[in-house]
């Protein structure tokens, strides 16, 4: 069947994002207000869940339709606006800004932006409100990172579409009341084999919602698996083309990649104050333990990297915002960079408290439980990594010279230039040794996929030390320092082609 009058994505206007960067801080004010009043760690975590009263104040306060278009009840905002908010949100509490993030992000992309107006029309105004809470299931026993080999198949009967089959780890599904779901589709839409996406509505007949899961981390978030059993879906509830699912799980796994990273940061930058807190109160040896070099030393490295990491995201979100095409590549380098950064972040902030960072009521323990799935889900990074190397294979590295050009003379632009030559150089070198079979050489994959992130995440902090002239520049020549001397470090390992040495000791070692 024939789906026609499909919405294309929107480029947001020069005026409404001035309006909107003129209006953020006063949202993210009340958003630390509202959190610092109503969200209470202790209480989500003992209980497993957000509540209804706190979920009811989100929804009070339009921080479900950040991303919702306005002619819908939302508030339209650009993808930069928008993960400023959640950032905010997981800085208070991780489950809440999981659940708000998800719904914002990778939940909604294929119902904004390929959605029929009519499924448009009949879901996202409660959407925006948090009358529904979205999910997004494509996870299954056999198919995580492998989403192509899901089993959960939409067939038509009859002139009627049917799901049928199972979702695990289905983040804010217990709560749902809007559910996109990549299945099978063979011989629909004039394809042998392919995958669609469609929006389940949970009330469905044929729908179940198992219990949830018990969890290290992200207590609060609702996690379960679902069981469809002959749910008929509606024609207009088909999310794009039939049979092109796949294609669409990426775009919006790219947008949801971006906003779990603003996730990331917002935990990363929480720890960083909590810490310099602690060390300045802290007494030892009759000094605060901030007097300390190792300590001095930590905390800058750590502001160091939340600097770089914000300033990915920066950059990532003005390539969105500015109409270029989904940003997978870049999204991806962002989600690998900020769900390591922040682990390394929050574990050095528990390692600078001590026995007080290890207690429960210093909300560190619970804050390292929080980040440490974000290495997993939306793309687990030892595979991203394999992927990102793949990639590099049609990488154009030379739109970094673009990118940089205005600051062509100065001595930073000059150092990030030359691993940028580093990075292209080890790319061709790799090319011509493995050609596509790089893809099975997953070690200097890894290493290559490093020097591609840190070497992107570099370039994001000289931009914006460009534009912020003014800013802490102390804070943004650390940044870019340790950056490059992993970008070079990274890709020396690489381009040093230690495969098969390597490779076989690993295997004497494994057994």
């Amino acid at each position: 069947m024939a789906l026609s009058n499909r919405r294309r994505r929107q480029t947001p206007l020069a005026s409404d994002l001035c309006a909107e960067k003129e209006l953020l801080p006063t949202i993210i004010n009340e958003v630390r207000t509202f959190c610092g009043t109503h969200v209470d760690g202790t209480r989500i975590d003992s209980e497993r869940a957000l509540g209804a009263d706190l979920l009811s104040g989100v929804g009070e306060r339009g921080w479900f339709g950040l991303t919702v278009p306005t002619r819908f009840g939302g508030s339209g905002l650009s993808l930069s606006g928008a993960t400023r908010i959640i950032s905010e949100l997981a800085a208070s509490n991780g489950s809440l800004g999981t659940c708000v993030g998800l719904h914002s992000g990778l939940a909604m992309h294929a119902l904004i932006h390929i959605g029929t107006p009519a499924a448009q029309e009949r879901f996202l105004p409660e959407l925006a409100l948090g009358k529904r809470i979205a999910a997004f299931a494509a996870t299954e026993p056999n198919a995580g990172s492998d989403i192509s080999a899901v089993r959960t198949r939409l067939s038509e009967i009859n002139g009627k579409l049917r799901l049928d089959g199972s979702k695990c780890y289905v983040t804010n599904g217990g709560i749902c009341g809007a559910l996109t779901v990549l299945s099978q589709s063979p011989g629909l839409g004039g394809a042998r084999a392919g995958h669609t996406l469609v929006l389940v509505d949970p009330r469905t007949p044929g729908v179940t919602v198992c219990r949830e899961e018990n969890k290290l981390g992200l207590k609060g978030s609702s996690t379960v698996s679902i069981v469809f059993e002959g749910v008929e879906i509606p024609y207009d509830q088909v999310l794009g083309e039939l049979s092109k699912g796949l294609d669409y799980a990426h775009q919006a796994l790219s947008w949801g990649r971006t906003f779990m990273a603003a996730g990331c940061i917002g935990s990363a930058r929480a720890a960083v104050l909590d810490v310099v807190e602690h060390t300045r109160q802290r007494q030892q040896f009759g000094r605060a333990l901030i007097a300390f070099p190792l300590v001095r030393e930590s905390i800058a490295r750590a502001r160091a990297e939340v600097y770089a990491m914000e300033s990915t995201l920066r950059l990532v979100c003005m390539l969105a915002d500015s109409g270029h095409d989904e940003p997978l590549v870049a999204s991806t380098m962002l989600k690998v960079l900020a769900s390591e950064g922040a682990w390394g972040v929050v574990d050095r902030a528990l390692q600078l408290m001590g026995g007080t960072g290890y207690m429960e009521d210093a909300c560190m323990a619970r804050r390292l439980r929080d980040v440490r799935v974000t290495r997993i889900f939306e793309g687990a990074n030892d595979v991203l990594r394999v992927s990102l190397a793949a990639s590099a294979l049609a990488w154009p590295v030379a739109q970094f010279d673009e990118l940089c050009r205005d600051a062509e003379r100065s001595a930073e632009a000059r150092a990030w230039q030359h691993t940028c030559t580093h990075l292209a150089s080890t790319i061709s070198a790799l090319k011509k040794l493995w050609g596509v079979r790089l893809f099975e050489q997953q070690i200097i994959a890894a290493d290559l996929a490093d020097g591609m992130i840190f070497t992107f995440s570099a370039l994001a902090v000289l931009e914006r030390m460009r534009a912020e002239a003014d800013g802490d520049l102390a804070v943004a020549r650390l940044a870019l320092a340790i950056q490059l001397e992993r970008a070079n470090a990274n890709l020396t390992r690489a381009s040093t082609a230690r495969e098969t040495s390597f490779t076989e000791l690993l295997a004497a070692v494994a057994g």
